[in-house]
């Protein structure tokens, strides 16, 4: 669990998503083994939850469930964040054409975060978890998404980022930030190979503007050869899907 999270918070959510994971009605037994909770702690929560609305509970079986009402907390949100259902077509499009993995990522703070994943159907394809996020700094899908801001953002980010870690190798270069950002503009594209897992690779584009202002990145990744293989037809093919997404919210 991250510093930055507090362990209510983190135990309401482990919750939440491990209904999302089994799919099933689950007792506070069941639910303590799976998360490691202790039994006093996770039956309090549950009953909370249960008041709030959030969960259900079989009094036959005293099983819990989610409610219905977990899924108007954001419903709403896949219509604003993606449109109606183009975007969802754009990167499925783009998953038959490469075989890659295909993922969609949002701004969150310091960090981008993975809303989206299509995985690749290559034996050896790039896994990664949706909610996962990585650095904004120094990955394809960050430098692609602060290609679209402006100088005094990128600054202020980096020197955020900067106060915040007393590690040298964690620190920013932003005059490389930088150059990375002016080559991400120039080429319209990010490359990114073995910077955050071993062999891995990923092209990265920024998509149209969304209705909150933040703009969503889209990249294919897999394995570093691989990638680099076929770069010429996967950012000839991120084009056209992007080019023809742009064209469609117009329309």
């Amino acid at each position: 669990m991250s510093k930055d999270v507090i362990k209510s918070a983190d135990r309401v959510f482990g919750v939440l998503e491990l209904f999302r994971d089994q799919q099933a009605p689950l007792t506070a037994t069941e639910i303590c083994r799976y998360l490691n909770y202790p039994k006093s702690s996770a039956d309090a929560l549950l009953k909370s939850l249960v008041s709030l609305g959030y969960l259900t509970l079989d009094s036959n079986t005293m099983r819990y469930f989610p409610s219905l009402r977990v899924t108007q907390l954001g419903e709403w949100l896949p219509r604003l964040l993606l449109g109606e259902g183009d975007t969802l077509s754009m990167l499925d499009e783009l998953h038959k054409l490469t075989g890659e993995t295909i993922t969609l990522c949002m701004p969150n703070g310091l960090a981008m975060q993975f809303i989206t994943v299509i995985p690749g159907t290559f034996p050896i394809s790039l896994t990664i978890r949706e909610g996962q996020t990585i650095s904004i700094f120094a990955t394809a899908v960050g430098i692609a998404q602060l290609a679209t801001r402006s100088t005094e953002d990128i600054q202020k980010l980096a020197q955020r980022a900067n106060r915040r870690t007393t590690r040298t190798d964690e620190r920013v270069d932003i005059d490389m930030l930088k150059a990375e950002i002016e080559a991400a503009r120039s080429n319209g594209y990010v490359e990114a190979y073995d910077r955050v897992l071993t062999d891995t690779g990923a092209i990265a584009m920024a998509l149209p503007m969304s209705q909150l202002d933040r703009t969503l990145v889209v990249a294919v990744g897999g394995l570093s050869e691989r990638i680099k293989t076929n770069r010429t037809q996967i950012i000839k093919k991120m084009r056209q899907a992007i080019w023809q997404l742009g064209h469609s919210e117009e329309s």
